[in-house]
């Protein structure tokens, strides 16, 4: 297994495919990365799912899901309620925002109002790297146990 730190400088300004599907270079690409090198878990359960917002939806459906993170909703008026580094962030159908699949990225930092996240395929065909987000259209985010 990998650093947060560590995973950012491999990736960071590349295109990254995991299971070299028609879909090349989406932002599940680079979770089931992160899954595999720093959380240290098989991605295939998640993959299953096809899409952030399905991943998101179908958490308790995935094996070992429960055991791995903490299933934390975005409440949007409570400002105690932030992601954290390293938290996989997952983003619903959004106008504006998202596509209709959603999104997931890494987050690097957060605040009340705004999310800093390592990203890749946003917006739409870029390739990894650091993204300011608010917190519009956020789902919420996992958070890896310890292991």
């Amino acid at each position: 297994m990998i650093t947060f730190q560590e995973f950012v400088n491999r990736h960071n300004g590349k295109f990254e495919e995991y299971n070299n599907d028609k879909y090349k270079f989406q932002c599940m690409d680079l979770f089931w990365l992160y899954l595999k090198e720093v959380v240290g878990i098989d991605p295939k359960p998640y993959q299953g799912w096809g899409n952030p917002k399905n991943v998101w939806n179908n958490f308790l459906k995935i094996t070992d899901a429960s055991k791995n993170f903490e299933k934390i909703p975005n409440v949007w008026n409570d400002l105690n309620c932030q992601s954290k580094r390293g938290d996989i962030i997952f983003w619903g159908f959004y106008p504006g925002v998202t596509g209709w699949n959603g999104h997931v990225a890494i987050c690097s930092g957060a605040g009340a109002k705004t999310i800093i996240s390592f990203d890749q395929n946003y917006p739409t065909g870029s390739f990894c790297k650091y993204v300011n987000h608010s917190y519009r259209g956020v789902l919420g985010w996992l958070r890896p146990k310890a292991r």
